[in-house]
């Protein structure tokens, strides 16, 4: 089946070239000059206010980072591209997820209603000054809730924010980066049983946010159910666990998951058991930065391993298959692992193995920049989602291509976060071809390798002078 999500799939591998990067303004935060502001309390940490931090959390401007033309090199031709005229042009902010060349093209507005820690109505948050912009008055949960949330989050993309900087591979990196930004939603508002769907009528809530959907796509939907005060209980029921099963089924009945996708065929390969692990991603939103020098080479653990790999294929709460991209990845230098490609199985938290021997050569043909290809040498585990885009097409329709992206960047981005908990560096990288190791994977049909996070102890240059901005 052709449609042009799968000719976009199979020819957009790299950044193409921008005609005008002048045409697009250098802005990275928007601005509703006329109309009024709610402030939210600062610092995020100690305010006590669940939404500010979150919001926080999410896209705020959390901290800043010295860079000096050394940091810069990896991503230039040679110092001489480097512009040194101002010195100060190196002391850059950061937020809290990663994002395709800093461009941070991630927004987020808030729908409350009036139990909402902020006036009832749809706000634009303003992460530059910590604040909601108001651009509705009134209750609008109906539009965007599909249950009693107190308030919901909308997650959007301005697409020429990506577009100036990736030209025609902007759409796949926005699709990646609403996932990525997904994931940090239910790490950090886990105490609000959130839920996300990225299934639902977007053109309505487009209209109700005033975008042009041209310019910026309305990518998530995060619904929040803030904490009730806890009642004394009663004796437990486990000496009824046939009454409490029948009660269960039930409730599950009432809110059902989604369908799990087909499941591929079983194999015979090679499995190996991995420890038990339990990751703090919590933790790891704390912690969690990109390795501006690569990584170091030296050995990781099989605990470490276990870690990150839990995370990698953890169920969110959210309206995909926990099946919807097949967890693949690559090991070098782990203690007790062989070194080879291998296929992750959450239900079983085994590996199975793949294609053995050592990976760094095949992966470093697939990296394009320089950075990538030092990981390519001194990482011990690459990530590489892999979606069937025959099976999500049959499932999600037009949608498949962008719910596949973001499913897998969330699954990096849930990886990242569980390696910062345990001191493992990490980095997500846009320039690897990695249809050049789908071969190698053996990948048939319309399965393909959708993007790559490299892992590993962080080069002992890499640690930037950094200020955290909420403390």
């Amino acid at each position: 089946m052709s449609d042009e999500a799968t000719r976009y799939q199979e020819n957009v591998h790299t950044p193409t070239e921008v005609a005008n990067p002048q045409a697009y303004p250098p802005r990275v935060v928007k601005s509703y000059p006329d109309a009024p502001r709610h402030p939210l309390p600062w610092p995020p940490e100690k305010a006590g206010h669940r939404l500010g931090r979150l919001l926080a959390d999410l896209g705020g401007i959390t901290r800043s980072q010295w860079l000096t033309p050394l940091d810069m090199l990896p991503f230039t031709d040679s110092f001489e591209a480097i512009p040194d005229s101002d010195p100060l042009q190196w002391l850059v902010t950061r937020r809290p997820t990663p994002s395709g060349g800093a461009r941070y093209s991630a927004e987020w507005y808030v729908v409350a209603g009036p139990d909402s820690e902020v006036p009832t109505g749809v706000h634009y948050y303003d992460p530059a000054r910590h604040a909601l912009v108001r651009l509705r008055s009134g209750d609008y949960r109906s539009w965007v809730a599909s249950r009693p949330a107190a308030t919901v989050l909308v997650g959007t993309t301005v697409f020429w924010r990506l577009a100036a900087k990736y030209g025609e591979m902007y759409y796949r990196l926005a699709c990646l980066e609403a996932g990525i930004q997904v994931a940090q939603a239910l790490t950090v508002a886990d105490d609000q049983q959130a839920s996300a769907r990225l299934c639902f009528p977007e053109a309505d809530v487009t209209e109700l946010l005033g975008l042009d959907p041209r310019e910026e796509g309305v990518h998530a939907v995060v619904e929040l159910v803030p904490p009730v005060p806890s009642a004394f209980g009663g004796p437990s029921l486990s000496a009824f666990p046939r009454a409490f099963d029948a009660h269960a089924a039930v409730l599950a009945h009432s809110r059902p998951g989604p369908e799990p996708m087909p499941a591929p065929p079983a194999t015979e390969g090679t499995r190996i058991s991995l420890p038990h692990a339990t990751p703090d991603l919590v933790a790891g939103a704390r912690t969690r930065h990109a390795a501006m020098r690569g990584f170091s080479g030296a050995t990781m653990t099989s605990a470490d391993l276990a870690t990150i790999l839990t995370a990698y294929g953890r169920q969110m709460r959210w309206d995909l298959p926990a099946n919807l991209v097949e967890f693949y990845c690559v090991i070098a230098n782990v203690t007790g692992v062989p070194a080879g490609a291998y296929r992750y199985l959450p239900d079983t938290h085994q590996l199975e193995l793949v294609s053995e021997g050592d990976p760094r050569e095949r992966l470093r043909e697939a990296a394009l920049a320089a950075l990538t290809q030092q990981g390519a040498r001194t990482a011990n585990v690459w990530l590489l989602p892999v979606g069937d885009a025959e099976a999500a097409q049959e499932r999600f329709g037009a949608r498949w291509y962008r719910v596949q992206q973001a499913a897998a960047g969330a699954a990096l981005h849930r990886a990242c976060l569980a390696a910062a908990a345990v001191d493992v560096a990490s980095r997500i990288q846009n320039d690897v071809l990695t249809h050049l190791l789908d071969d190698w994977f053996g990948l048939t049909g319309r399965k393909r390798s959708l993007l790559m996070a490299q892992l590993g102890t962080e080069h002992p240059a890499g640690p930037r002078p950094e200020f955290r901005l909420t403390w």
